[in-house]
C-alpha cells in the first residue's frame, strides 16, 4: 500500500512538472521595435517582421505608416527577419519578456543600377534614404552612363570600384556621376550584366536609341528583376507592355503634356498615411506634384485589374489636333510582369540636389520601396 501511494505521488509531481514546463513554453511576450531606411531617418511602412526557429516560420506581422511593429512570440531563441523586398535587417533575439528592440535600419541592399538621364535624378533619392559608405561616402549602387558616349578610361573597371569622371550631368552631388567601366548600351545587350541587378532605374533623359531593345527588358523583367522608368524612358517599356495594349496605355502623339504642376489625389491609403504621419505632407488625401518635364509622357489608359495607380490629377496635353485638353489622368503606376514588378511614372525627381528632401522625392522614395516588394 505505501509502495502504491508512493508510486502515485511521484505521478502526481511529474504531471504537475509537466504542467508547469507547458504553462512556461506557452508563455507569449510582446516584442515591438521600428524599422528604417539605411540613413535611420526614415520608416518604412508595410515591411514584413517574421520570427524563425530553426529555419521554421514561428510569426510574422508587418510594420505600420510609422514602421512600427509588434510580435507576439513564445519564450525562446528566434531569427527576426525584417524585410522590405530585398532591402533586409535580421536579428537574433531571445524572448523571456516583453520588451523593445533598438530602432533597425536597413541594413542588406540589392544589387542596385541607376541609368542616368538628362531630366531625372532617381540617384539623389537613394542617396538621401542611405545607400551609401558612411566611410567614403560614395554610393552602394552602380550608376550607369545613359548618354552612350562615356569616357571608359576615366571610371574603375569592374563594379563598385568607384572612380571619377567628367562627364557634366545636373546634379550638386560630385559622387552621383557613372562609376563604372560600361553604359547603358553594353547593358542592355547583355543579358547576363542586366540579370545581375536586382533593380535597374532608368531616369527620364536616358538615351532613346535603344528603345528597339526593350525585349531584354522584358526578359529582365519576366526573370524576377524590378524596373524604374519616368516620362520619356516609357518607350523601353514597349515590349513588357505590349505596345501599350497591357498595363499602361501611352498617349498618343507621345510627349505631348503640358501641365507643369497638379494637386492630385492620392489613391493609395498607405501611400497617404506614411506621408501624413512622417512628414505631414498630404493635405485632405492630395498633393501637390511640380516636377513634371515641359513635354511630359501621358498615360492615355491603364487596365486596372493587372495595375495599380497611385496619383491622379488634373493636367492638360495636347491632342493629335494640336487642341489642349483639360482632364484627370492617372500619374504613377506600379504592376507585376512575370516574377518581376515594373514602375512607372509620368513625373520624376528634380535634376538637382537640395538642401531638404522634396515631396515629390519622398512619393519616389516609397514608390522605390514598394515597388521592390513582390511577395
Amino acid at each position: 500500500m505505501k509502495s502504491y501511494l508512493l508510486l502515485l505521488l511521484s505521478c502526481l509531481i511529474l504531471v504537475a512538472c509537466n504542467k508547469d514546463d507547458s504553462s512556461e513554453s506557452t508563455e507569449e511576450f510582446t516584442v515591438t521595435g521600428e524599422f528604417f531606411t539605411p540613413n535611420s531617418l526614415d520608416p518604412v511602412s508595410g515591411a514584413h517582421v517574421r520570427a524563425y526557429v530553426d529555419g521554421q516560420l514561428q510569426s510574422q506581422t508587418s510594420t505600420d505608416a510609422q514602421g512600427k511593429f509588434a510580435i507576439d512570440l513564445n519564450r525562446g531563441d528566434y531569427n527576426l527577419v525584417i524585410n522590405k523586398g530585398k532591402f533586409k535587417s535580421e536579428r537574433t533575439i531571445t524572448v523571456d519578456r516583453n520588451f523593445s528592440l533598438d530602432s533597425i535600419a536597413i541594413e542588406s541592399l540589392p544589387n542596385i543600377a541607376v541609368v542616368t538621364g538628362s531630366y531625372d535624378n532617381i540617384e539623389s533619392v537613394l542617396y538621401s534614404i542611405g545607400l551609401f559608405n558612411p566611410v567614403t561616402s560614395e554610393p552602394l549602387f552602380d550608376i550607369i552612363d545613359g548618354s552612350g558616349f562615356l569616357d571608359r578610361q576615366s571610371v574603375g573597371h569592374s563594379k563598385h570600384q568607384h572612380g571619377r569622371q567628367t562627364l557634366e550631368r545636373n546634379s550638386d552631388n560630385p559622387l552621383l556621376q557613372p562609376n563604372v567601366d560600361f553604359n547603358f548600351e553594353d547593358l542592355i545587350s547583355d543579358q547576363e550584366l542586366l540579370g545581375g541587378y536586382d533593380i535597374v532605374f532608368l531616369n527620364c533623359g536616358v538615351n532613346e536609341s535603344y528603345e528597339d531593345q526593350s525585349d531584354a527588358l522584358d526578359t529582365y523583367v519576366s526573370n524576377g528583376g524590378i524596373l524604374y522608368a519616368t516620362d520619356w524612358a516609357s518607350g523601353y517599356l514597349d515590349a513588357i507592355t505590349n505596345s501599350g495594349a497591357d498595363y499602361i496605355t501611352p498617349y498618343v502623339p507621345e510627349k505631348s503634356g503640358t501641365s507643369t504642376s497638379t494637386v492630385a489625389t492620392i489613391l493609395n491609403d498607405d501611400l497617404n498615411d506614411w506621408l501624413l504621419q512622417n512628414f505631414n505632407i498630404t493635405i485632405d488625401q492630395t498633393v501637390l506634384i511640380d516636377d513634371f518635364l515641359y513635354s511630359w509622357q501621358v498615360i492615355d489608359t491603364y487596365d486596372s485589374n493587372t495595375a495599380i495607380s497611385w496619383l491622379n490629377g488634373p493636367v492638360s496635353y495636347t491632342d493629335d489636333t494640336g487642341t489642349e485638353v483639360f482632364e484627370d489622368k492617372d500619374l504613377a503606376f506600379t504592376f507585376l510582369h512575370g516574377e518581376g514588378a515594373v514602375l512607372y511614372s509620368s513625373f520624376h525627381t528634380e535634376n538637382h540636389d537640395v538642401d531638404e528632401v522634396t515631396d515629390v522625392e519622398r512619393i519616389m522614395q516609397f514608390l522605390v520601396l514598394e515597388m521592390s516588394d513582390t511577395e
